[in-house]
Order: structure tokens, then C-alpha cells, then sequence
């Protein structure tokens, strides 16, 4: 790539690009900050200066690979049933999985640098997140935290059901969409009200 002259800003956000494109062909190990340098026509000092470390460059595009898939998200919808509003979010999830599957799959594992604190706040504040969405989605206007919790587990089988997928590839994405609209509506209208009942039972013992 020959070199043009950009903004400080402009400069920076060609560089993330670059990078978020390399991170999301590649595992994070096979990435290096002289091969994004190349591709993005620049010194590799100059993504020092600006990022410092592959490591934090990779926080930066997970960052905003989280960002992103947050705002996709729709607005609560008064006119959608309770299935066409597990629908709408199960569609979601995959097209988010399916755009950004290496760069995200990475992060779930902090592939290449062990467990990563910072990398795990990030992930995990996604999933809280995520948690937000579904209820707003779900239109559920007072959540208790069973439900929360309920749907945080859900977001473990989200993330292990989309590795089948893209990953493993033991499952299609339609058997995967079936399996996730049809676990959130069993534990939104069944399951999360059957555990709100035995909870203050349990609170007892």
C-alpha cells in the first residue's frame, strides 16, 4: 500500500481498520504489528505510537467490536410477540457472530496472551450489555436478577453454540437459530418464572 498523508485521527483509524480486518482473518498469534504496518503502508514505530503494544491494539478492536455489535440492538417494539421479539435477537447474535467470528472467538478465549484481565472486563462488560439489550428487547420493564442471571447463562450458550457453527462446524446455522430462539423463549416464559417461584424457598432453607 503506498503511503498517504492523513490526519493524526485519520491515520489512527486506518490503522484500526487494518488491524480489525488482520484479527478477524487470523489468529491473534499469527498477527504482528510489522505485518499491519505493511498493510497499512506506515512505519511499524508509527502503531506503537499510537497503540503500543499487538496487545493493545487487540484491545482496542475488540473494543470496538463490541461497541458495534452493542449498537446494532434494535429499539423495543410494542408490536412484536414475544417469539417475533426472541427472533429478532436470535438473528442478531448470529449475524454479529458471523461478521467478526475470529476477532470474537479470540477474545472469548484471550488466545495468544493467557487470561487477560483487561481483555475480560471488556467481554464481560459486553455480556452485561447484552443482558441490557434482551431486556429492552424483551420489553421486560422490571428484571429481577434471577432473570438477569438467567439470561447471563444464556450468553454462554449463545457463545457456545455459535463456536459449533463457525468453529467446529457440527452444527448449521439454521439448527443453531433453532436451538437458541427456542432455549431464550422456554427460559423467558417457563423456565426464568419457574425459578422466580422455588427462589424465596430456597432464600428459607
Amino acid at each position: 500500500m503506498s503511503y498517504q498523508r492523513l490526519s493524526p485521527d485519520e491515520r489512527r483509524a486506518q490503522i484500526l481498520d487494518v488491524a480489525r480486518r488482520m484479527f478477524t482473518e487470523l489468529p491473534y498469534a499469527e498477527v504482528s504489528t510489522a505485518a499491519i504496518a505493511r498493510e497499512t503502508g506506515v512505519q511499524r514505530g508509527l502503531i506503537h505510537y499510537y497503540f503500543g503494544t499487538k496487545r493493545e491494539l487487540f484491545l482496542k478492536v475488540v473494543q470496538g467490536l463490541t461497541a458495534s455489535a452493542a449498537m446494532q440492538a434494535p429499539p423495543p417494539d410494542d408490536r412484536l410477540t414475544l417469539p417475533e421479539s426472541v427472533e429478532l435477537l436470535v438473528n442478531l447474535f448470529l449475524d454479529t457472530a458471523e461478521q467478526n467470528a475470529t476477532t470474537w472467538f479470540a477474545a472469548l478465549d484471550a488466545e495468544g496472551f493467557g487470561q487477560d484481565p483487561e481483555l475480560l472486563r471488556i467481554v464481560n462488560r459486553f455480556k452485561d450489555d447484552a443482558v441490557k439489550h434482551m431486556l429492552a428487547v424483551l420489553r421486560v420493564p422490571e428484571p429481577t436478577e434471577t432473570l438477569r442471571a438467567v439470561l447471563r447463562i444464556y450468553s454462554g450458550l449463545v457463545d457456545a453454540a455459535t463456536r459449533q457453527w463457525l468453529q467446529e462446524k457440527t452444527l448449521d446455522r439454521e439448527q443453531v437459530h433453532t436451538l437458541l430462539a427456542r432455549s431464550l423463549l422456554a427460559l423467558v416464559s417457563d423456565i426464568g418464572p419457574a425459578l422466580e417461584k422455588t427462589g424465596p424457598a430456597l432464600e428459607k432453607n
